[in-house]
């Protein structure tokens, strides 16, 4: 009985040390890890105002944000990089609902609201 005590509590222990050390590795992993937090964050996306005169692949190429940056609600920057697919060419500023490196949703806000939160 002592030992399968022992046993388990060892490989509870296991199981939590391989949970916190694939934090924020892979998006697939957080969105199951009970010790990621689901928050949100703010970023700059790339952007163009010239959408019209872009072809339907340089516009879907354009919304495939990859590697971005991004500040909690705190104005802290993350230590990961996010990758998310947006919907409006033109616009810039995003707040995304995410739970580590998994994106839910994003939103597009505005230029004071970005610099409210983050502070720059």
């Amino acid at each position: 009985m002592k030992k399968l005590i022992y046993t388990l509590i060892v490989s509870i222990m296991v199981i939590c040390i391989i949970l916190f050390t694939m934090k924020n590795i892979d998006e697939k992993i957080d969105v199951i890890n009970p010790l990621v937090k689901r928050g949100g964050s703010y970023a700059v996306v790339p952007s163009t105002n010239d959408a019209e005169h872009l072809s339907k692949q340089e516009i879907i190429d354009i919304q495939d944000y990859k590697d971005i940056e991004s500040y909690d609600e705190n104005g802290h920057k993350n230590n990961y990089l996010l990758d998310f697919k947006g919907y409006s060419p033109s616009e810039k500023y995003v707040k995304i609902d995410h739970k580590g490196k998994w994106v839910y949703f994003i939103e597009y806000i505005s230029k004071s609201e970005y610099e409210k939160v983050t502070k720059q």
